[in-house]
């Protein structure tokens, strides 16, 4: 009887090990790549993730698919951006740059300040680091684009003020009713 005992637990134990490199194989696959860039289905789900995050539960109204192939366009952006900002390393922004996005992001969503919407990360289960890190991300390929094309941008302040002045009129329009 023992031996029966002895043989049925290490069937378990042995099972237990197997289902879980299983798992562990199939969250760590290799989808597809960009550049030196790839993209596991780890990355995906993390992209699918942020993605709820930073629409309040709303990109979770979208089927399955969906939302898959809405995470794997944004991380393929992501991934080239990264590719092209490698060859650009002079590009650096600062800490207080970071902040503020941060703060505009998390009052955007709807959040008073940024510690709330860091409790709300936790709750979602979302580290604050790979929020921040997206941040980065993003103006350092802004500066860039920036960097391009600045000799291009031509501000005419006529039109400027004159836009100005017909919204400043209307909304005193609003007023008088």
């Amino acid at each position: 009887m023992k031996k029966y005992i002895k043989l049925f637990k290490s069937i378990i134990v042995i099972s237990i090990f197997l289902l879980t490199n299983l798992r562990a194989e199939l969250t760590n696959k290799v989808i597809m790549s960009v550049g030196n860039e790839s993209i596991t289905n780890y990355d995906v789900a993390r992209e699918v993730k942020y993605l709820s995050v930073i629409t309040l539960g709303q990109f979770e109204n979208l089927s399955n698919q969906e939302s898959k192939k809405i995470a794997i366009d944004s991380l393929i952006k992501d991934k080239v951006k990264i590719n092209e900002l490698s060859k650009h390393d002079y590009i650096t922004v600062g800490d207080e740059m970071v902040n503020n996005q941060i703060y505009m992001t998390s009052r955007n969503i709807g959040f008073e300040n940024v510690n709330d919407f860091k409790k709300y990360l936790e709750f979602e289960e979302y580290k604050f680091d790979e929020f921040q890190k997206k941040i980065i991300l993003e103006l350092k390929w802004n500066q860039l684009i920036y960097q391009f094309y600045k000799n291009q941008i031509i501000i005419d302040k006529e039109k400027i003020d004159k836009k100005l002045k017909e919204v400043i009129s209307k909304q005193k329009k609003k007023y008088e009713y």
